[in-house]
């Protein structure tokens, strides 16, 4: 995919706190901290989907 945005860049704050942040499929965010965000539920029925039309497909 290919997004193109256009922004009005501001500076923002000063701080010492920063997170890291891993996106993936099953687990949609992982923090730095720790911290996990699931992947929205229509998500996984769609990978779901994919997977069930990939076995299809290749048997």
């Amino acid at each position: 995919m290919s997004f193109v945005v256009e922004i009005q860049p501001e500076t923002l704050p000063k701080t010492d706190n920063s997170v890291g942040i891993d996106l993936g499929i099953s687990t949609f965010a992982t923090f730095s901290d720790g911290t996990k965000v699931d992947a929205p539920k229509p998500l996984k029925k769609r990978i779901n989907k994919y997977r069930k039309l990939s076995n299809i497909k290749s048997h």
